[in-house]
């Protein structure tokens, strides 16, 4: 992340769906639709600052920067094996 980032905080907008919400920022105008599982997705509806931090909280939970990367195929087979499930191009 980068240290001279802004950080804008977005607010709950109001509830598009039974399992969607809108989140805005008031700073810069960001929109996002989040849906929650089992359907998880975020929609940027428009874009706002790309370059600011966008951190949010509902609930007792705050959400802010988040690195997320897939792990390599290699670390999920073996997470598979130690809990008892065979997965590999043999198995049917």
């Amino acid at each position: 992340m980068n240290a001279a980032a802004q950080t804008h905080e977005m607010i709950l907008s109001g509830r598009v769906e039974p399992d969607a919400e809108e989140w805005t920022c008031p700073r810069c105008g960001r929109r996002l639709r989040l849906r929650w599982p089992p359907r998880l997705e975020k929609l940027v509806l428009e874009p706002g600052d790309v370059t600011a931090v966008h951190t949010g909280a509902k609930g007792g939970i705050r959400a802010s920067a988040i690195a997320a990367a897939p792990l390599p195929a290699s670390t999920e087979r073996q997470w598979l094996r130690d809990h008892g499930i065979g997965w590999d191009e043999t198995s049917g």
